[in-house]
C-alpha cells in the first residue's frame, strides 16, 4: 500500500533504475489502482520488466492477467510463457497453474505427462491445490498408477495445508479404502510432513 506521493516517486525511481522489486511493486500499485487510477497497460509494462529479470511473483501476476483477460485480451500463450519461467525457477503456484494448462491444453499442447510432472513438483513444494490434483490423479489412475493409498496421502497433506477440496476428496476416497490403507496413507502423510518441514527454510 502506498502511503504518500514520495513513496510512489521513490518506487518510480527504483523501477526506472532497473530494480525488479520496485518494478513489481509499482506494477501492483498500477494494477490495484493505488496510483489513483487502475492502469493495466502500465502495470503490464512494469510486471514484464520485473518478470524478465526473474521476479517470480511478477511472472505469476502477469500470467494471471493474460489467463483471466484482466482488461486485456485473454492470451493463454502468454500465460504459458510466464508460468513456464516461474515453474522452472521452482515457484509452486506457477508449477500448479502450468499443470492446469497442460491438463486442459490451454496455450500449450494438451499433455497429461507434463501436467502430472508439474503437479508433482508443485505438490512437493507445498502447493495444496496441486496436492489435491495429484491425489485425484492417483485415485482415477490418470497418467499415474491407480493407488488409493497415494490418493489419500495427498488429500491428507492438502488438508493440513488448509485445502477444503482435499477434505471433500478424502471423504469420497475413504469410502473405498480399507482401514489398513487409511492408516498407511495417514502414516505416509505424517512422514511427508516431517520431511517437508525439515527441508523447508
Amino acid at each position: 500500500m502506498l502511503e504518500s506521493d514520495d513513496e510512489l516517486n521513490d518506487l518510480r525511481k527504483g523501477a526506472e533504475n532497473g530494480n525488479a522489486e520496485s518494478q513489481y511493486l509499482l506494477a501492483v500499485s498500477c494494477h490495484m489502482g493505488e496510483t489513483g487510477v487502475k492502469d493495466i497497460e502500465v502495470a503490464i509494462k512494469w510486471y514484464t520488466r520485473a518478470a524478465e529479470q526473474g521476479h517470480l511473483q511478477a511472472q505469476y501476476n502477469l500470467a494471471m492477467i493474460y489467463f483471466v483477460g484482466d482488461d486485456v485480451t485473454q492470451d493463454f500463450n502468454k500465460t504459458a510463457k510466464w508460468l513456464q519461467r516461474g515453474a522452472e525457477q521452482g515457484e509452486a503456484a506457477s508449477q500448479n497453474a502450468l499443470a492446469v494448462l497442460y491438463f486442459n491444453g490451454q496455450g500449450v499442447d494438451k499433455n497429461l505427462e507434463e501436467a502430472i510432472k508439474w503437479w508433482q513438483r508443485a505438490a512437493e513444494n507445498g502447493n495444496s491445490s496441486a496436492q489435491v490434483s495429484i491425489g485425484a490423479m492417483h485415485y482415477d489412475g490418470k497418467g499415474v498408477e491407480k493407488n488409493i493409498v497415494k490418493a489419500l496421502m495427498w488429500q491428507y497433506i492438502s488438508i493440513k495445508n488448509g485445502s477444503d477440496d482435499g477434505g471433500q476428496n478424502r471423504d469420497t476416497i475413504e469410502k473405498e479404502a480399507t482401514p489398513k490403507q487409511i492408516d498407511e496413507a495417514k502414516n505416509l502423510a505424517d512422514e511427508w510432513g516431517r520431511k517437508y518441514s525439515n527441508n523447508s527454510h
